[in-house]
């Protein structure tokens, strides 16, 4: 008899969750036998009737177990006699790092023939040791070679052999050693790691500090289940295999914690196309893995510096035929190499940007090293080709999670103002370069400069709410439209809400309550998420309908108050009710959330990882009286109790009736757990014992748990089975029935998680199905948030609505810039405005001035205007009117570029040769002292020759800023015209100039335009202001009185 119970409760221990800890299923397996041997000592002891009746319930247990897909798991192995309960375990402490698994529960991992000759020399060498885990990471090590190899074995990731002698130095981890062989064939071989826990911390080390590749080797068990990068393990215990589960690289970030969410990373493919008038033809593709962006962009080795500035891609793409040139001269210093073909020269320019560059094969997919195939692609034009780059690289580095890629958005030239890379430096749109400074907080790459976003436009305009938004605001500014259609329909809805104040305010109010939606539908596209995530989406959907509710209740009263001729004649009312009607309807995703999810169980902290004892809430701290007497004991444990009760119930988010098998699955838990409570009752009345009650924790799973002076009444009780420390207040024991209860309810559990992840998944896969609708619902609340941050800008600083046409004029009255507005606001002083007018036989200006006088100001901000009005920005100024700019060029400020052996002279040449070559009629052009740095007739001469290039070839809008006066005599100019008018010179030319007011021995820069030429450059004046010593300036003054006295350097034309 005792063997036949010993096997039919061995048989049904041996259905317990794999979840379960190894030493609570044997410690349940032994306490039971032991029992079971009390109670059969002698032949006189009948079994009791309870033990048929269990051995009864323990056969109507299921026979199967259910996955996490749903499907029955494999049956266990026929019994054998000779099986033994497995030993058990003691529980470690925590360390640094630990030695290197024997491997005896990793599957060999499968490999080539050659792979496998290459393990077998390292074996035969000793240089890993024969394990299948060491081959696993041999293997793993050998096929990517260039990357950081981190291995997941339980709750460490772990890196082997020589490269843990690197990760350990890079990562200041410390290094261990493990002993492996026999005797005289013993050796050492090292290893380093740290916890799950922190992967995200060595992940920004190592990938976006370090700029390193990270593969990272998840464990899978025969469910195909993978213990989540980050998290505790979920996975069940058994046999695992291991394999690569993501190649982490810049280019590649889904949902790592600390990437920034206002800013895109962009992943950049380049595909080369073939040779045309302009150059080498490129063809982009590009798309940020986190949120699904996705562009394409035709255009030439030339621009590609332009594109890559407005772009900035954090990683580039390139096809594995460019490998070769590029490891050829990944080295070279020089910025190409000598009669470089234009590719090389591309490969040049992203050696010198220091942009991560990797490779792939337009036509066969990546090697996954797995049973699943990938379809071959035939890419048969160059954006193709990039598109199919860019798709590879994405299916190498996510893999599994890989998302489906979108239908791209096709970008061109004539859509877009073009803003090149000098430009975008000169005028500090997004950064701004601080000699001397810190290194910008955030982001730091290997070859980082101080930059810094404090001063851009991009920190004075932006007061956007939502990341979604302030992404869209970046696309804009270096990129504004060049359609008067797009523009003038912003400008419509930014002028909507300066004329409302309220609604403003009240719309800026409602987007905060909205998240970013499309990184949610990124991760539900690859198969990840969670379900706090499906409740936001329906929290989106939510709070965008109230933002629509909003406005058509502003529409309604402005209706209702006004006659229908008003209302029709509203650009306002028109524009909020187009923006209202492009909206698509997602009322039904939403209620099928809230009727599925239950909030108080999605927003109640999970603590399964964590003791439920003395844990204070995240916000408890403030809802405490400090005044609140010290609970009692019995307090403290009704408080435990509730707490516990409600953490096992937030598991279940879902709803039972999100369907018939859901509801069925929680009915029968919570029939089993009433007969817990009931089979408690029982014996609280069968021994009379008021403290006992069933517990269940990771030491003992399922026990019986009373006070020790109750202990006492069941000592002699043979049901019941001490088990734990006999000293304390507390006892613990052990119960047969309780057990196989207890299995029950653990299987329940199972059913019902596998049931529960089927639901999630399916809702997810319903918020995917309507992602189209979605993202187009986002695009219009981004254009809603970038709108309201245009119209507060305008009401804060009193900016205007410009106007734009398709002429070839600009007028400003009373332009300035907003970074240096901004800051002399800050410091309470004021900025002068000037005044800008442009027209067919006035399109260049030439200004002069005082050093310090404000003329690079004036160029700038006229060009910023320009920006922010293509925008879709009011601007700051009295009044604009332009025509469309379809490139803006600057040269301004003076620096070099030692790397590509370019020196100050030499890089405001090619940057004036590159306005020269691409500015068209529609263009804006400021330039700033052209020709400085080499001898004054040199200078002149490149000035002159600049100026008559421009008013000949090109006929565009210019500003000219310079300090050599011989150009008024060389273009023209009359001085002896009345003061205040306008002079104009050669056709096409105005001068203008700032000055200096001086009164008793002080001076002042006036910064206000006023019309002619200023020959006094007051440059002693402004080495004064930078504090240099009085015996220079002495000597300065007394030099320039001689050389002026001696004609010499007299820029005076003769008529004076």
């Amino acid at each position: 008899m005792v063997p036949k119970l010993r096997w039919g409760l061995y048989r049904n221990l041996r259905c317990l969750p794999i979840t379960q800890p190894l030493a609570i299923r044997s410690h349940a397996l032994v306490t039971a036998a032991r029992s079971f041997d009390k109670m059969t000592t002698t032949a006189s002891v009948k079994p009791k009737t309870k033990l048929v009746k269990t051995k009864t319930r323990l056969s109507d247990l299921p026979a199967i177990k259910l996955g996490p897909d749903g499907l029955p798991q494999k049956a266990l192995e026929a019994w054998d006699e000779t099986d033994v309960p497995p030993k058990r375990s003691k529980l470690k402490t925590v360390r640094a790092a630990k030695a290197p698994s024997d491997g005896t529960s990793s599957p060999a991992i499968s490999c080539s023939k050659a792979e496998l000759e290459l393990l077998q020399d390292a074996i035969r060498q000793g240089v890993i040791p024969d394990t299948p885990l060491a081959h696993e990471v041999y293997l793993n090590w050998k096929r990517f070679p260039d990357c950081i190899l981190l291995t997941r074995v339980g709750k460490f990731y772990e890196s082997y052999f020589e490269p843990a002698r690197y990760l350990a130095s890079i990562l200041s981890l410390s290094l261990a050693e493990k002993k492996y062989g026999a005797n005289e064939a013993k050796r050492s071989y090292p290893f380093a790691g740290f916890p799950v826990p922190t992967l995200d911390k060595y992940l920004k080390i190592l990938v976006q500090d370090l700029g390193h590749t990270v593969v990272l080797v998840e464990e899978y068990d025969t469910e195909g289940a993978v213990a989540h990068t980050g998290r505790k393990l979920t996975a069940g215990s058994g046999p695992k295999e291991r394999r690569v589960y993501r190649v982490v690289t810049p280019g590649t970030m889904v949902d790592e914690s600390w990437v920034d969410t206002d800013q895109s990373r962009y992943l950049l493919a380049i595909a080369v196309g073939n040779k045309g008038h302009n150059g080498q033809e490129l063809s982009l593709a590009y798309t940020d893995a986190s949120t699904g962006e996705f562009f394409t962009k035709d255009t030439t080795v030339s621009q590609m510096e332009d594109e890559l500035a407005r772009i900035t891609p954090r990683e580039v793409v390139l096809d594995n035929s460019l490998y070769e040139s590029w490891r050829k001269h990944y080295n070279c210093s020089e910025m190409k190499p000598k009669d470089a073909s234009q590719v090389e020269e591309l490969l040049a320019l992203l050696r010198v940007l220091g942009v991560k560059v990797s490779f792939a094969d337009p036509c066969r997919p990546p090697l996954l090293y797995t049973s699943a195939s990938s379809p071959t692609l035939h890419p048969t034009t160059p954006e193709e080709n990039a598109a199919a780059l860019l798709q590879h690289h994405l299916q190498y580095a996510l893999r599994e999670s890989m998302p489906a890629l979108r239908q791209p958005h096709k970008q061109s030239n004539s859509a877009f103002m073009q803003i090149d890379a000098a430009t975008l430096q000169a005028l500090e749109i997004r950064h701004a370069f601080r000699p001397g400074g810190l290194i910008a907080t955030g982001e730091t790459q290997i070859n980082s400069s101080p930059l810094s976003a404090k001063g851009t436009l991009l920190s004075v305009v932006s007061k956007t709410i939502t990341s979604s938004g302030h992404r869209l605001l970046i696309r804009t500014l270096t990129a504004p439209s060049t359609s008067p259609d797009v523009i003038n329909s912003r400008l419509a809805l930014v002028q909507a809400f300066v004329d409302r104040e309220d609604l403003k305010t009240e719309l800026r109010h409602e987007l905060k309550e909205l998240g970013d939606i499309m990184r949610i539908i990124q991760r539900f596209r690859g198969q990840r998420g969670t379900g706090r995530d499906i409740w936001d989406v329906g929290r989106w959907i939510r709070g965008a309908q109230r933002i629509l509710e909003t406005i058509k209740g502003e529409i309604k009263i402005e209706v209702g108050r006004n006659n229908v001729e008003v209302v029709r004649k509203s650009e306002g009312i028109t524009r909020l009710q187009e923006f209202v009607d492009s909206f698509r309807d997602l009322d039904r995703v939403a209620s099928k959330i809230e009727s599925s999810v239950d909030e108080s169980a999605i927003m109640f902290r999970s603590g399964d990882d964590k003791s439920i004892i003395d844990e204070q809430e995240a916000g408890d701290a403030l809802l405490t009286s400090q005044a609140s007497s010290k609970e009692s004991e019995a307090e403290e444990k009704q408080r435990i109790k509730r707490e516990k009760d409600e953490r096992e119930m937030s598991e279940w988010w879902i709803r039972p009736q999100f369907s018939p098998a859901l509801q069925l699955r929680h009915d029968e838990l919570i029939a089993l757990k009433a007969e817990a409570q009931k089979l408690q009752t029982s014996l609280i009345k069968k021994y009379d014992t008021p403290t006992l009650t069933i517990e269940k924790n990771h030491r003992f799973s399922y026990h019986i748990q009373m006070s020790a002076k109750d202990a006492e009444k069941v000592a002699k009780a043979r049901s019941l089975e001490r088990i734990g420390s006999t000293t304390g207040k507390t006892a613990y024991f052990a119960y047969a029935p309780l057990a196989e209860l207890g299995t029950r309810i653990e299987i329940m559990i199972e059913y019902l998680g596998a049931a529960q992840r089927r639901a999630a998944r399916e809702l997810q896969n319903m918020v995917v199905e309507q992602s189209d609708i979605i993202q187009q619902n986002s695009e219009l609340v981004d254009e809603l948030d970038l709108s309201l941050s245009f119209a507060q800008n305008a009401v804060e600083m009193n900016w205007v609505r410009p106007i734009l046409d398709n002429s070839t004029e600009l007028q400003i009255i009373n332009g300035r810039h907003p970074s240096v507005e901004s800051s002399l606001l800050s410091a309470s002083r004021n900025f002068t405005p000037n005044s800008t007018h442009m027209a067919s036989d006035t399109h260049l200006h030439v200004i002069t001035g005082p050093n310090q006088g404000g003329k690079s100001t004036l160029l700038r901000q006229t060009a910023v205007i320009a920006i922010l009005a293509q925008s879709g920005s009011f601007v700051p100024a009295e009044y604009v009117k332009m025509g469309i700019v379809d490139r803006v060029f600057s040269r301004v400020g003076a620096r070099d570029d030692l790397w590509r052996d370019r020196s100050t002279f030499m890089l405001e040449m090619v940057e004036t040769a590159g306005i020269l070559r691409h500015a068209t009629e529609r263009s804006l052009v400021i330039m700033d002292e052209i020709g400085r740095g080499t001898t004054l007739q040199a200078g002149v001469s490149i000035a002159y020759a600049t100026l008559d290039y421009i008013l000949e070839n090109i006929k565009c809008r210019t500003l000219f800023a310079t300090h050599y006066h011989e150009l008024g005599q060389m273009l023209g100019y009359n001085p002896k015209r009345a003061g205040g008018e306008v002079i104009k010179g050669r056709s096409g030319i105005t001068f203008w100039c700032t000055d200096v007011d001086e009164a008793d021995g002080a001076f002042s820069y006036s910064y206000k335009l006023r019309p002619g030429i200023n020959y006094n450059s007051h440059a002693i004046k402004a080495a004064s202001i930078a504090g240099m010593p009085e015996s220079f300036l002495r000597v300065a003054e007394s030099t320039l009185v001689t050389l002026q006295s001696k004609a010499k350097f007299n820029t005076l034309p003769s008529s004076h």
